[in-house]
């Protein structure tokens, strides 16, 4: 039995989308609609029990959902309000269900690792509302223990479920999670494609998400984290100037792999510690590019890319200090190259930067040094 195996999740989609103009539930997103985004979050986190409550356009709906295996409830009521439509779900919630997701389907981006987060954080707080929160700020979805449905059912409704958390006698916690998506809603055509913007680059972090998945979220050690940016700015100012003079390269890739490639350093074989985390969270690139920032296979005559910066980076970087390949070869020799196979993973891993270094340099036409010197935020 797994953890999600007794959680539902409750979809509301019965609202009229008059500040839109147009239906949101059935809006193009990516390779589905709105709704259909939403049901497959919850299909993709294990989540067997979803229910989307229907209302304006109700017909459309329910035939859109169909093909897709979900419960569809139709409340009657739903120019009441939100609330209506959700004590309409909870009065159908499965008897075995012990906690139940509440998610607007004008939120349709919310990432996976905020669920991960949310249904751990369930089973150590089985009776606590439990709010994700982004930078302090509370978001979408709760996550409700099923022992509050006969408060929320017999709850007037005045004011909605925001009122109803306001009354003080519902337990709640905050989960801090890496995701400026649970704070974004769809109400107007801005909105609308400001959101296929963001899904565009759905695979990767904000530099505000990485900021609070280091901090927040993992809570690494502060000298990590200065070290991680310090890897970021080097990355970035190599990928810059490769891509100035012609190198296709993803500079938001690039930062966010700088910035979390040490996510997991305190933990044993790191790299792919770290890897198996972003995998988790929905960042399968950047993933890929932390699994390789210790030990990379590369040659010189192979075409630079994101995860070759980002090793050379970190190769240049003595915590937040720049200090070069062959000193920091060196330091790391009289720390751990006692040993003859230490000394060689050293000497192969240094001679593997030196390669992309040299790289680098004919790529762009000018010294390493005078590209790192325009590394943003960098100290002399």
């Amino acid at each position: 039995m797994t953890a999600n195996e007794h959680l539902s999740a409750i979809i509301l989609a019965a609202g009229f989308s008059r500040r839109m103009g147009r239906f949101k539930p059935l809006l193009p997103l990516g390779a589905t609609t709105v709704v259909g985004r939403v049901v497959a979050l919850y299909r993709a986190a294990g989540i067997e029990d979803i229910c989307v409550v229907a209302g304006h356009q109700a017909d459309a709906l329910q035939a859109a959902l169909a093909p897709l295996g979900v419960r569809c409830i139709v409340n009657r009521a739903y120019a009441q309000g939100m609330f209506s439509s959700l004590t309409a779900a909870v009065a159908a919630l499965p008897s075995d269900v012990q906690g139940f997701f509440v998610h607007p389907v004008d939120v349709p981006l919310v990432r996976p690792g905020t669920l991960v987060a949310l249904v751990a954080a369930f089973s150590e707080h089985p009776a606590r509302v439990l709010h994700p929160c982004f930078d302090g700020r509370r978001g979408h979805p709760p996550l409700v223990p099923v022992a509050l449905a006969p408060a929320i059912l017999g709850w007037s409704g005045q004011g909605g479920l925001r009122a109803f958390w306001d009354e003080g006698r519902v337990a709640m916690r905050e989960v801090p999670v890496a995701d400026e998506n649970i704070l974004f809603d769809l109400d107007t055509e801005e909105d609308y494609r400001r959101m296929a913007d963001r899904l565009s680059r759905i695979d990767l972090p904000t530099i505000e998400e990485c900021r609070a998945l280091m901090t927040q979220v993992q809570a690494v050690p502060e000298p990590i984290w200065r070290h991680c940016r310090a890897v970021a700015a080097a990355a970035e100012a190599m990928a810059a100037a490769l891509k100035q003079a012609g190198a296709a390269l993803d500079l938001d890739l690039v930062r966010a792999a700088g910035l979390l490639h040490d996510i997991a350093k305190t933990q044993k074989d790191h790299a792919a510690a770290g890897a198996a985390l972003l995998k988790t969270l929905g960042y399968p690139r950047v993933a890929a590019a932390v699994a390789v920032h210790m030990d990379l296979e590369t040659g010189p005559d192979q075409p630079l890319d994101e995860a070759q910066l980002v090793f050379l980076a970190d190769k240049l970087l003595e915590g937040e200090r720049l200090e070069g390949l062959a000193a920091r070869q060196a330091r790391k020799l009289a720390k751990y190259g006692q040993e003859g196979p230490a000394r060689a993973v050293i000497a192969r891993r240094f001679e593997t930067a030196e390669w992309i270094a040299a790289k680098v340099e004919r790529v762009t036409g000018r010294r390493l040094a005078e590209v790192l010197a325009e590394r943003p935020g960098r100290q002399e």
